[in-house]
This record gives C-alpha cells, sequence and structure tokens, in this order.
C-alpha cells in the first residue's frame, strides 16, 4: 500500500510539471470584477426570476448556499454522533467537541457570565464564515464554469457612449433606444458565438469596423474572433465564487452582528440605560454629576461620536471580510498563472486567513455585544 507522503508527493510533482511545464494547462486569465457574476440567462429560470426579479442568479449566492448546507450536514451528522452509546467519544465528535469546549471557555473569558446568550451567535458566524472561506479553496471552486463572450461589457461603453453623446445635444436617451440597441447587439453576439454568420450579421460586422466609434475589441481584430481562449473578449463565470468576495454576503453578517449587539444592549441595560450611553443626559442625575465634576459637560459630544462609531462598526465588519477574502482570491488566481507550483504555498496563507478573518469577525462580534450589556458605571458601582 503507497504511503500518504508519497501520495502527497507525487501531486506535488505532477502540480509543477502540468502547470509549469505544459503550456496548455495554464489557465485563462479570469476576469476579475468586484460583484458577484451573475449565470447566463438565469434572469429568465422561472424560480430564479420570481425571487430576484431582473437580477439574475449570482455565483457567491450559489456558493453560500453550499456552505450552508455542508454546515448543516455536519450539524445533523454531529448530533447523530452525540447519540451513540459510546462514554469516551472518538474521531472526528471528539475533536469537534473539543473545539467547540475551548471555544466556548475562550469566549467565557471575555463575557462572563453572559455567555450562554453570546455563544450561539459566537460560534454560528464563527462556523458560517469559515466553511464559506474555506470551501473556495478547494480546487475548481472558482475557476471552472460557463464560457462568456461579454456582450454586455460592451454594451455598457456603448449606451454610456450614447447617453453622452444625447446629453451633449440636449436629448434624452429613452428606455426604448437602449433596449432596442441590447436586442440588436445580443443578436449579433449571439450569432457570433456559433460561429457561423450568416450575410445580414456579416454586414453588421464590417458596419461596426468601419464605425468610426467602434470598440476596440473589434477594431483590433477586425474578424470573428471564434472560441479563441486567448482573447480578451472571453471570459470564464465560475459556477461559485467565495461568498466573501461579495460585498452583499459580508454587509449581511455586518448588520445582524450589529442587530444583537444593540439588542442585548437594550436587553441588559435597558432602554433608558442603553440610550444614555449616547445621550448621556437623560440618565438619572445628570445635572448632579455635571455641578460635582464639570468636565462631565462633554458626556454628550463623546456619546454622539460613540453612536457614529456603532454605525461605523458596519462598514468595518464588512468591508475587513471583504477586503482579505476577495484579495486573497486574486492573489491565487494571479500565482495560478505565473506559476502554478507557487499556489502549493499560498494554498495554506489563504488557509489561514480564512480561519483568522472567521475568527475576527466572531470575536468583534462577542466583544461588541459584552461591551453593549455593560454600563458605562459598571466599574464605579
Amino acid at each position: 500500500m503507497i504511503k500518504k507522503r508519497y501520495i502527497v508527493i507525487l501531486c506535488v510533482i505532477l502540480l509543477l510539471i502540468l502547470g509549469s511545464i505544459i503550456k496548455l494547462t495554464k489557465p485563462v486569465l479570469p476576469y476579475i470584477q468586484l460583484p458577484g457574476e451573475t449565470y447566463p440567462g438565469s434572469a429568465d429560470w422561472p424560480i430564479v426570476s420570481t425571487l430576484f426579479g431582473n437580477q439574475g442568479l449570482t455565483n457567491t449566492f450559489v456558493a453560500s448556499l453550499i456552505a450552508y448546507g455542508l454546515l448543516l450536514i455536519l450539524i445533523f451528522a454531529l448530533r447523530a454522533g452525540s447519540k451513540t452509546a459510546d462514554e469516551v467519544p472518538t474521531g472526528f465528535y471528539n475533536l469537534f467537541e473539543m473545539i467547540v469546549e475551548g471555544a466556548y471557555n475562550f469566549a467565557e473569558n471575555i463575557a462572563g457570565s453572559k455567555v450562554k446568550d453570546f455563544f450561539p451567535y459566537f460560534m454560528s458566524i464563527l462556523l458560517i464564515i469559515l466553511v464559506t472561506n474555506w470551501t473556495s479553496l478547494i480546487p475548481g471552486w472558482d475557476s471552472i464554469g460557463f464560457w462568456e463572450y461579454k456582450p454586455h461589457f460592451l454594451a455598457e461603453k456603448e449606451v454610456k457612449a450614447l447617453e453622452a453623446k444625447a446629453e451633449a445635444n440636449g436629448e434624452h436617451l429613452s428606455d426604448e433606444d437602449v433596449e432596442a440597441f441590447f436586442h440588436e447587439q445580443e443578436i449579433f453576439w449571439d450569432e457570433q458565438n456559433v460561429g457561423d454568420l450568416n450575410s445580414g450579421a456579416l454586414m453588421l460586422l464590417s458596419e461596426v469596423n468601419a464605425s468610426d466609434d467602434a470598440p476596440e475589441e473589434f477594431n483590433s481584430k477586425g474578424q470573428m474572433i471564434g472560441f479563441n481562449t486567448e482573447a480578451k473578449d472571453w471570459t470564464i463565470v465560475p459556477f461559485l465564487r467565495p461568498g466573501a468576495t461579495d460585498l452583499n454576503y459580508t454587509l449581511a453578517f455586518a448588520l445582524i452582528a450589529m442587530t444583537m449587539v444593540q439588542f442585548y444592549g437594550f436587553k441588559y441595560l435597558g432602554g433608558r440605560g442603553y440610550l444614555a450611553k449616547f445621550f448621556p443626559f437623560i440618565a438619572p442625575g445628570y445635572g448632579q454629576e455635571v455641578a460635582k465634576n464639570p468636565i462631565k459637560a462633554i458626556d454628550p459630544a463623546v456619546g454622539l461620536l460613540e453612536l457614529i462609531s456603532e454605525f461605523s462598526k458596519i462598514i468595518s465588519f464588512a468591508f475587513r471580510l471583504l477586503g482579505n477574502i476577495f484579495a486573497g482570491m486574486v492573489l491565487l488566481f494571479v500565482m495560478a498563472f505565473l506559476l502554478p507550483i507557487a499556489n502549493v504555498a499560498f494554498f495554506g496563507l489563504e488557509f489561514f486567513v480564512g480561519l483568522i478573518q472567521a475568527l475576527v469577525f466572531g470575536l468583534l462580534t462577542l466583544i461588541f455585544m459584552s461591551s453593549a450589556s455593560t454600563s458605562h458605571h459598571a466599574e464605579e458601582h
């Protein structure tokens, strides 16, 4: 039986040969964009059109659903293991139990007696983000997808040019004009995708190439591109993309986290007690405190800054996670194109980054909930 270390060594050697020596295996340059890509034609799918309207289904949303599904499978599998008659747990169940127990003790050191309220949210956020980040490291996760010719990018440029021209002439580009333009371009690009141009499409192609306003993509080629993998007009829309590379995902978690922070603030301090953190003058005895210590007159200004910081935490939460995971995705793409063997090291780095970002998000949520449920005057009392 082949030992595991020999299998790993063999895989590394194959990665080096296939990725660095054989040119055919080099990946296609991806079209990197911040929003999640929409599946081509998904806006017309029955259920998708009902739920998402004309937006279509994005690969980041599907990747997030898969992460949720994997986490649910893990939960039910562990739940089934907890019902066994074994007195001493073994295997993965034992490992996961140790992880949860360690996380609980860690959270207890921060939240104290309130840990029973805070821990479910801390651990849920940690696990969901962690699974989402780590699944994106599966080979092919964000590099296998649909071939797509990019007419919408060219169309957007031309529509903007038409709008600017119409505005300069004091005219207005109607929605009907835009729809007609898109319809015309989609017919042309669809026929070009087939690779068998009819006379009408050839005439349209010649008109586009002869036009002074023709986009560079046509001027530089002048002929049908076909399925040329090196052509910049072609791209891959991945079936899946890391969920945290979509601002909708990170912003949703940020809003959930800060909503729970406010909830526990009101729960433990009451309405007046919690709002007194931001508006100190509504606290009982504030006038007497200012009379005794005039420096407390600046407390309303400090409270206003704290109120602003509550909103800034949402932005901080969302963009910290988004920036780190998106940068990691781009880094892996770049290294895969330059020197695929180097991704062995960078995969380990991104594995660590995915863990750290999940920990940071969960830990900050826990700290903010603990802070919100503690009065400013707790030490004095």
